[in-house]
């Protein structure tokens, strides 16, 4: 009776184990968030980047007043990229900052008003400013760099509003050094 009572426990781990195993979630991937991706060597210029705005400029401003991604970079993918085999997920999101929070960034942005903070940068785009004084940029409607495109001329003197076929659905962004 005892050996069977043995048994009985062991084959009910044992199933309860297969069970656990088989219906398993995938492996988990740290996400982390970046907002700032705007690094130089530049001493002279640091934080003159290009920046992608959530909301739209109004037609009496220069500049957008919503929360942004700087960067200085290609990116393929506005919604990010992997790292380390897929086990490290970076995310670009809007973010406010002040423009003295990364080293004298001219311009704020957001000025906290919390418009687009913390909303991811793909398919999410109304406006975009090219601060960067050695380089032009241009937003594609597509991930891969493909699709519609938007040309940003170098340290330009304003934001610029994406056009109908780009806004919303911004893919990526290329830098024509």
């Amino acid at each position: 009776m005892r050996f069977v009572r043995f048994a009985a426990a062991t084959a009910a781990s044992a199933a309860a184990l297969a069970a656990g195993v088989l219906t398993a979630g995938p492996a988990y991937a740290g996400t982390s968030y970046v907002h700032n991706d705007c690094t130089s060597s530049d001493t002279a210029h640091p934080n003159h980047c290009f920046r992608i705005h959530f909301n739209s400029r109004s037609e009496t401003t220069t500049q957008s007043d919503s929360a942004c991604f700087a960067t200085r970079r290609d990116r393929s993918s506005e919604f990010g990229y992997s790292v380390n085999g897929g086990a490290s997920v970076v995310r670009f999101v809007f973010e406010d900052f002040v423009s003295d929070a990364y080293g004298g960034m001219p311009h704020p942005c957001g000025h906290s008003k919390g418009d687009g903070d913390g909303q991811g940068v793909e398919n999410n785009a109304a406006s975009a400013w090219n601060q960067d004084p050695y380089a032009a940029y241009s937003v594609y409607s597509a991930d891969g760099y493909g699709g519609e495109n938007q040309w940003y001329p170098k340290a330009d003197g304003y934001a610029r509003n994406l056009t109908s076929g780009i806004k919303n659905h911004n893919g990526a962004h290329k830098r024509y050094a």
